[in-house]
C-alpha cells in the first residue's frame, strides 16, 4: 500500500496561497485520481481493496489536515489566573539536584570537621613545638633502652647464619653471645658472660664431661657445669648478683640449666674471638 501521509503532505507544502479551501480542493482531487488510477491500471481490481485504498487516503488526508489546522493556530494565552497560579507553585527541581546537594553538604562538613581535628592537634607555638621535640627524661630513656636490652639478653630462637652443624655451640666472646645452632639457619641464642681467663680461648672443642653442684649459692660456679676437654675451660652458671665467672663463659643459671639438659657430651664448641 502507497504512503499517502507523504503524497499528501508533500502536494500541501506546493500550495499557494495554503488556505484551507485550496486543501480542500487538493484532497478532492486526490480521491478522484485514486479511483481512476487504480481502475485504468487494474480493471479487475476488487471492490473491497478499491474501499481499503480509499480509507488509507481519507486517514492521510485527516493526518494532514489536522497537522495544517494546528501549525495554522495561534499560541494560546495563559489567562491571568493561570499565570497568578504559576507563582504559587515551588519551582521545579531536577530529581538529582537533592542528591548533589547532600553530597556537597556533606563534604564541606567533613572538611571542616578534618580542618578542627587537626588544629586541635597542632602546636599553637614555637615553644610547643620546642617541648614536643625535646627528649624524653633520662630516667624514661634509661628505663626504655634497659627493657630493651632485658629483651635481647633473654634466651630465644634467632636467625643465624653459619657453616656449622646443627648441635654446634657458638661461642662469640666479643658479642656476649652463645648459639646453639639449629637448622634452617636458626639458632638458640644464650646471653653470657666472659671471664678474664678466657682471653685465650679460642678454636674448637668439645663437652667432655658435665656436673651438678649441689649447692649453687655457694658456689662460684653455679648449679650446673659443662667441662671443656682442653684447658678445664668450662660453661657454667651463676646465682643471685654473683656474676665472678671461675671458669671462663658463665649463664644465669634458668639457661644453664636449659643447656645442660639439652647438651650431650661430646657436642661440638667452637669459641670464636
Amino acid at each position: 500500500m502507497v504512503d499517502y501521509v507523504q503524497l499528501i503532505s508533500h502536494a500541501v507544502a506546493t500550495l499557494n496561497p495554503n488556505t484551507r479551501e485550496a486543501r480542500q480542493a487538493l484532497y478532492q482531487r486526490a480521491r478522484q485520481t485514486l479511483v481512476d488510477k487504480l481502475r485504468s491500471i487494474d480493471p479487475t481490481f476488487s471492490h473491497t481493496d478499491l474501499k481499503a485504498e480509499r480509507a488509507a487516503l481519507e486517514s492521510a488526508i485527516q493526518q494532514v489536515e489536522r497537522d495544517a489546522a494546528h501549525r495554522a493556530a495561534p499560541p494560546q494565552r495563559r489567562s491571568a489566573q493561570q499565570r497568578y497560579d504559576d507563582r504559587d507553585r515551588p519551582p521545579l527541581k531536577e530529581p538529582r539536584n537533592w542528591l548533589r546537594t547532600a553530597a556537597v553538604t556533606l563534604g564541606v562538613v567533613l572538611v571542616f570537621a578534618v580542618g578542627a581535628s587537626i588544629y586541635s592537634f597542632w602546636p599553637r607555638s614555637l615553644d610547643d613545638v620546642r617541648s614536643m621535640a625535646k627528649p624524653r627524661s633520662g630516667s624514661s630513656v634509661s628505663e626504655a633502652e634497659e627493657a630493651k636490652s632485658d629483651y635481647v639478653r633473654l634466651r630465644q630462637i634467632v636467625y643465624y647464619r653459619t657453616n656449622q652443624p646443627a648441635g654446634t655451640i657458638v661461642v662469640d666472646k666479643s658479642q656476649t653471645f652463645l648459639y646453639v645452632v639449629r637448622p634452617n639457619l636458626s639458632a638458640l641464642r644464650y646471653s653470657i658472660g666472659v671471664g678474664t681467663e678466657c682471653n685465650a680461648l679460642s678454636g674448637l672443642y668439645h663437652v667432655a664431661r658435665k656436673e651438678e653442684l649441689p649447692d649453687a649459692k655457694q658456689s662460684a660456679l653455679g648449679s650446673r657445669v659443662l667441662y671443656l676437654d682442653k684447658d678445664d675451660y668450662r660453661i657454667h652458671g651463676f646465682e643471685g648478683s654473683v656474676k665472678l665467672s671461675a671458669g671462663c663463659i658463665r649463664l644465669i643459671e634458668d639457661d644453664v640449666k636449659y643447656l645442660y639438659n639439652s647438651t650431650p657430651l661430646e657436642t661440638r664448641v667452637v669459641v670464636a674471638n
